[in-house]
This record gives C-alpha cells, structure tokens and sequence, in this order.
C-alpha cells in the first residue's frame, strides 16, 4: 500500500478525467471515529455536509457500506437518493431499489434465543456488548479485559455448532458476529450495486478500515480506487489514511477539485 496523500494529485487527475464516479464508505472508522459504543459513533456536520455536497452534484453516486442494520445506518446518515448496504449485504436499499436477503423468522428467533444464552453464560465478564442486528448478533468486546476474549470465542462456536440453522462467525474490529451462513459479503453487495448501475463509465472508490471491507477492496481493485483507514498493514487495499480525520480531509480536496471548479 501506498500513502493516499503521496499519490493525491494522480488520484484526483483519475476523478477529473471519468465520466461519473461511485464512491462506497464504510461508516464506523471511516466517517466516524471508532468510538467504545456503537451508540455514539455519529456523523459530524462537517462530514455529513461535504457527502450532501456530493450526492447534490451529478457526477457523482454515493453508497454507504455498512455492518450495521440498513434501517440503523440509514437514519445515522440520513441523507436520500443514496445506496445504502446493511448488515454487510444482507440488506441493500437506493433509488428504485431494495433487497433483502429472504431469511425467516426462525432465523431472527434463533440469534434471539442465542443471546440470552450468551449473555447468562457471559455475564461475568465486564464490557461485553450485544448489539441485535436482526439476522446478525454482534458481540463486541472492544472494553472487554484480552484475557476474556478466547472464553468468548469459544462459547459463540459452540453455540454455532449446537444451533439447528446453518449459522457461522465473521470477525471484525474488536467484533464477533453471529450471521446465516450465506455466500454474501460487502464485495458482493459492491458488485450487485455496479452491475444494477449497469454503466461502464463509472469509476469507483471504496474507503473502509475493517476486515470486512477486504472482499470490497479486492473485487474493486481493478475497476477504480480503493483506500484502508489505518497504519499500514496486509490490506488488498492501494493505499491507506491514517484516520477519518484524513479521510475527511481527502474529500474536503475532491470536492474543491471536481464539485467548485
């Protein structure tokens, strides 16, 4: 990976020359600060102003890419005539369009009954947090003591190995999920978004900092421009920010460039 801001002035001579461009965010860590509770991670007005000066302005279509619930990030964010991707693609909903993957409510029954389990098996350890995502249950352990964490682990493994539906365990930051055990992710959702655009002429750009971006970061990484918000690590990403702070400066540079012209 390479320093986004190394590379800035050949990026934004990338933006100028498309036709129309596609910019994917993840939300948590990216648009926002990580924050110890996922209550408290909001949109600055600083942010949320330069992403409304974008979706005003016709070259561009924004989409937000999210873990969180689509009915969750859509009211964080809160702004229309955007594609919004929930649930890390389970729920995906734009101009014209909504899909949900067509789960049962046994599903959402069971990530129920799990919790409860969970959280009596667990409640000795300080910090834990649940979030219920509908089809996903979250378990977050950002304030969680380390030594706790393996003990965790292994009680949502057995848990996925007793539960009669096919459920599995996906790893974010300082996050498990429970989730269907599906063949969805956000690289897939990214395409299902492009090939509903169905338009040769779109360059994208997709910004995230979790593990679950990678999927996102490898289908895009020969069709347009792809960042991780962090140090630099083993990302697929092509070039990384050191936080959303930079983020937030990029975007601030892209606009000057392709929206006051």
């Amino acid at each position: 990976m390479e320093y986004l801001f190394n590379r800035i002035e050949k990026i934004l001579e990338k933006f100028k020359s498309a036709q129309r461009l596609l910019f994917f965010f993840d939300y948590d860590g990216t648009l926002t600060p990580i924050v110890n509770h996922p209550e408290k991670a909001k949109l600055s007005k600083e942010q949320k102003g330069l992403l409304t000066a974008f979706r005003n302005y016709p070259k561009f279509i924004l989409a937000i890419v999210s873990g969180r619930s689509l009915k969750d990030i859509q009211r964080r964010v809160g702004l229309k005539g955007i594609y919004y991707i929930g649930n890390h693609g389970l729920e995906i909903s734009g101009p014209g369009f909504e899909k949900r993957y067509p789960f049962g409510k046994e599903v959402i029954l069971e990530l129920k009954t799990i919790r409860v389990r969970l959280e009596d098996q667990l409640e000795r350890i300080g910090g834990l947090f649940f979030e219920d995502k509908g089809w996903i249950l979250a378990i977050h352990y950002r304030n969680v003591d380390p030594q706790w964490v393996p003990s965790i682990l292994m009680a949502l493994k057995q848990e996925v190995k007793d539960s009669p539906i096919p459920l599995c365990i996906k790893f974010g930051k300082m996050v498990f999920e429970i989730r269907p055990k599906v063949d969805v992710d956000k690289g897939k959702a990214v395409l299902e978004v492009l090939n509903r655009l169905h338009s040769t002429n779109l360059f994208p750009l997709y910004i995230g900092d979790d593990q679950t971006d990678e999927d996102a970061f490898r289908i895009l990484n020969q069709k347009g421009i792809t960042i991780f918000v962090g140090p630099p690590s083993n990302s697929s990403a092509q070039y990384y920010v050191h936080g959303p702070f930079e983020v937030y400066q990029f975007l601030k540079m892209a606009k000057k460039e392709l929206i006051l012209q």
